[in-house]
This record gives structure tokens, C-alpha cells and sequence, in this order.
């Protein structure tokens, strides 16, 4: 599954924002993380918290690939599946567009990018 989405924030903005895992939340309902800081490359683990069916559930993700204001993946371990998003970000017009790629042999997880342009409004006011 690929989405897209234009954005008016620069492109450093918007990957600060998707690489943060503890924001994975503004825009992957029902999924919730704590901060780790500023992600210093692949291979950092984080806990997170899922909603599986109604019910809160421990669960983690890994950053998988990380190339600072271009390139974040994440792989999410929730409930026995495994997820995988791939996100870059390009400059266009003054803005930034994202890719969001999910691997297609999975059940897709939902995705709110409605709230990231929100969010991101918000962090630019």
C-alpha cells in the first residue's frame, strides 16, 4: 500500500516529525511510543503500545533504515505480526512530499495524515 501527501513544512521539519518515535502516534492511530530522542541510525529499538482488537498492548519497533531528512523505516511488532512502513521525503514548492510504503503481504496498518498536517501546523505556529 503507497500513500502520498504534500506538505507546506520544509522537507527537515516533516522527517524530524516521522522520525520520531514518539510521535508515531499523530499520525498511526491506536499506536502510542515513548520518546528515545533525537533516532541516531538503524537498529534503534523502542517500546510501544498498541490497540489490538480494543484492548491496550505492549508491543515494539525497530528503525530499520535511517538517512536524516530523506529516508525512515520502521518495523513494528504488534500482537505476533510484524509491520513495515517505509517513508521518504522530497522537496517540492517550498514543501515537502512524503511517500508512506507499507509492505504489501501484511494487513495494513491505518494511517492518519490529516493529523500530521495538523500536528505539524501546530509545531510551526
Amino acid at each position: 500500500m503507497d500513500l502520498y501527501a504534500v506538505f507546506p513544512s520544509p522537507v527537515k521539519t516533516v522527517f524530524g516529525h516521522l522520525a520520531d518515535p514518539g510521535r508515531l502516534g499523530d499520525w498511526l492511530p491506536g499506536i502510542s511510543a515513548a520518546a528515545i530522542g533525537s533516532p541516531s541510525g538503524a537498529g534503534a529499538n523502542f517500546p510501544l503500545t498498541a490497540c489490538l482488537d480494543g484492548t491496550s498492548v505492549a508491543a515494539s519497533g525497530e528503525i530499520t533504515a535511517f538517512e536524516p531528512a530523506r529516508l525512515i523505516s520502521y518495523r513494528l511488532f504488534i500482537g505476533g505480526r510484524a509491520y513495515g512502513l517505509r517513508i521518504t521525503c522530497t522537496a517540492q514548492s517550498g514543501g515537502t512530499r512524503i511517500h508512506v510504503h507499507q509492505s504489501d503481504d501484511a494487513i495494513p496498518l491505518t494511517i492518519d495524515l490529516t493529523r500530521l498536517t495538523r500536528d505539524l501546523a501546530r509545531a510551526a505556529g
